[in-house]
């Protein structure tokens, strides 16, 4: 078992972190699970993401006597009410029939309450400490940041189109649950690649989701402590009391997400940096410009108003942005879906084999009988 220190996101087996202000104690540190852990009938498998609010994993829980795979997310101390209220707003979105694009919610308990609309999130002891959690459907994939550290800047039609799908399930947010994602990001968002190479995003965080108008001095210092500087909005970060907010604020996080894709790098970088020095660039210091000579200006123009500091001069929302990016780059072409899909690799490759063993086995009694 390790843990997790928020202040300086190192993970260590020591109960004491030297931050650079204090020690963080043990109290303030949360634990990470390690491979064979117990949470309460779910035994962990494998650490996935550890993610500004919480830490997801692979993990598995016996159904009908057979060890079935999830995903279960698991609040850091100090974070269960926004696991919480995220556990809330997806159920919320699984009862407007969900999303491909999001994770699908399953019951935190096989016995009791198993509906997981009505209980979203469950809670077990965990040593001496009550840990939250949320259970989701399994699903295969690495994330965005994960795979632009091997490929900073992914071919400019994949960029795209992950960022029109990623569009498409904020839409659904604003339509269905009337709120605001507010952290969009490289971090937050898990892909996988389909049978033709084609990035297909799942966004697998909604714990700093807002309701516009309740987007308050409170709210935004919460989200200044759990999201990274470089990707929030300037308007958040500039009035916070009288700020207007809206879907436009969703548009700059999608902006800034494709920027960094076309770019190779974020508009400000802030590995290795203070986040308030992150923050007051982000306030006053306008975004390089994007320089792909090999796209047409349009792809430039556009990525441009999508981060504009004004929400005024950004598009009206994100379908609009979408719209005019699928005039340029198309529409993001279907998933070709086949008898397979839904079983693993390795089953695939194991009964290849054993058709291959197969046929070779009746060309060789075939060989011997002509041979007699």
């Amino acid at each position: 078992m390790k843990r997790y220190c928020p202040k300086s996101e190192i993970v260590t087996p020591l109960f004491n972190v030297w931050g650079a202000d204090r020690i963080s104690e043990a109290g303030e540190l949360s634990v990470i699970f390690d491979y064979g852990d117990w949470l309460g009938d779910i035994e962990i498998v494998r650490l996935l993401r550890i993610l500004k609010t919480s830490a997801l994993y692979e993990a598995r829980r016996n159904e009908q006597n057979k060890p079935k795979p999830i995903l279960v997310k698991v609040a850091h101390n100090g974070c269960e009410e926004l696991l919480k209220r995220e556990a809330v707003l997806m159920a919320k979105l699984t009862e407007q029939g969900g999303h491909p694009m999001l994770p699908a919610l399953q019951p935190p308990y096989l016995i009791g309450d198993s509906n997981a609309v009505r209980r979203p999130y469950g809670k077990v002891a965990f040593g001496n400490e009550t840990k939250y959690y949320i259970v989701y459907a399994y699903a295969e994939g690495e994330f965005l940041r994960d795979a632009l550290i091997k490929n900073p800047q992914p071919w400019y039609l994949h960029a795209a189109w992950l960022t029109i799908s990623t569009a498409d399930v904020v839409a659904f947010i604003h339509h269905k649950a009337q709120h605001l994602v507010l952290n969009l990001c490289p971090d937050t968002i898990m892909i996988r690649y389909d049978r033709d190479g084609i990035p297909r995003p799942m966004l697998m965080d909604l714990s700093l989701a807002a309701r516009p108008e309740a987007i308050k001095s409170d709210q935004i210092e919460i989200l200044e402590r759990y999201s990274i500087a470089a990707y929030i909005a300037p308007e958040l970060l500039i009035d916070r009391e009288n700020g207007q907010y809206g879907a436009q604020t969703d548009v700059y996080g999608l902006g800034v997400l494709l920027y960094e894709m076309l770019k190779g790098q974020p508009p400000y970088i802030y590995r290795l940096r203070r986040p308030e020095d992150v923050r007051q660039e982000v306030k006053t210091q306008p975004i390089p410009p994007l320089d792909r000579t090999d796209l047409s200006g349009e792809v430039n123009k556009i990525v441009t108003q999508a981060v504009d500091k004004s929400p005024a001069r950004r598009h009206k929302d994100v379908r609009t942005f979408a719209k005019e990016l699928r005039v340029l780059f198309g529409e993001v072409p279907p998933e070709r879906t086949g008898w397979y899909r839904g079983i693993p690799r390795q089953w695939l490759a194991a009964g290849v084999a054993v058709v291959l063993l197969l046929v070779a086995w009746v060309f060789f009694m075939a060989v011997v009988q002509a041979g007699a």
